[in-house]
């Protein structure tokens, strides 16, 4: 099928879309744009503006994009500019919930997660740049297939390469979210705070961190569910009637990425956190100085424990040991 030619008054990639889905999600993500940008700024939370905010910022160019069709629908480039921007725009949105699991590690303690804190941002962002870059080129291989008049499959099957790998990435993301949940949950339930990180003790008792985590796990179903229905989507092809029927867009991918826009706007995490947070990953981020604390007083503990079952004499001759070495130079007088 020759799918840049009109065929009555069809768009080459299914009916011509309504303007007025069009101009609700651009106001939709435009107003949680600007709603980010102010809160990032008095909290200063960068990372959180340079990760949800671009892709809020992906998402309005691309409903505008949607906009320029419905007025233009032969427009290759209008097409091109929503096709790309839309599809890619989740894995930015993830990219900001992977680096809040990295902080609630440090939150609470690297006793209670699978990898380091600084870990999660390296493994989950890399994979997130890499689901980006293929979808980003199964685009742009099928723009040059629609506008030399070719068959736009080949585009198509590596844009589903990309969303095949953002989910999964997803899916593993969400294994070592709930199991981080599980086991936060378990301590605080048989030892209260007592076993979690004291040097964030302070942001563990804001009054708005339980609702955070509820928040951040229906924004992560939301997206992973839209993902999974443009993988589908991709899979039937750009003419199938899951991509030319505009409900299905309206509903599994507008809908769905504005509701996770509005939950996040809830649950942004400057305001939960609050100004004096100081949650910052560097290189230190791999171990955690809490748990290193701990493991030193266990270590005494031990030492202490094992003193117990010598001779008194045998106790002391120990300590001699340990404070005056045969071999050193310093007298113990």
């Amino acid at each position: 099928m020759d799918l840049v030619k009109r065929e009555g008054e069809k768009f080459f990639a299914g009916n011509t879309p309504h303007l007025a889905s069009g101009v609700v999600f651009t106001v939709a993500f435009s107003l949680f744009l600007i709603y980010t940008l102010i809160v990032c700024i008095r909290y200063h939370q960068w990372w959180w503006l340079g990760s949800w905010g671009v892709g809020l910022v992906l998402e309005v160019t691309g409903y505008a994009g949607r906009i320029w069709y419905t007025k233009n629908d032969t427009s290759r480039s209008a097409y091109i500019m929503e096709l790309v921007c839309i599809t890619v725009a989740p894995c930015f949105l993830m990219a900001g919930i992977y680096y809040i699991l990295a902080q609630l590690v440090l939150i609470y303690g690297t006793k209670y997660s699978y990898l380091k804190p600084m870990q999660y941002s390296l493994i989950f962002i890399i994979c997130d740049w890499i689901s980006i870059l293929v979808q980003a080129a199964g685009g742009g291989v099928a723009a040059g297939e629609s506008s030399s008049n070719e068959s736009t499959s080949l585009g198509s099957d590596i844009m589903v390469g990309g969303l095949a790998f953002q989910v999964f990435t997803i899916t593993i993301f969400q294994y070592l979210w709930y199991s981080f949940l599980y086991k936060v949950y378990k301590a605080g339930k048989h030892h209260g705070d007592s076993k979690f990180n004291p040097q964030f003790a302070h942001v563990r008792n804001r009054r708005f961190l339980t609702p955070f985590f509820i928040g951040i796990s229906i924004t992560v179903i939301l997206i992973y569910t839209r993902s999974i229905y443009r993988l589908i989507e991709n899979s039937m092809g750009f003419v199938s009637r899951l991509s030319t029927q505009e409900i299905y867009f309206d509903l599994l991918e507008g809908m769905l990425i504005a509701l996770a826009g509005l939950i996040m706007c809830f649950c942004s995490p400057g305001p939960i956190y609050g100004r004096d947070a100081h949650l910052k990953l560097n290189k230190n981020a791999f171990k955690d100085p809490f748990e290193q604390e701990q493991n030193v007083d266990d270590s005494v503990s031990d030492a202490v424990n094992s003193l117990a079952f010598i001779s008194n004499d045998e106790r002391d001759e120990r300590k001699g040991s340990y404070l005056f070495n045969e071999e050193s130079p310093v007298s113990p007088l």
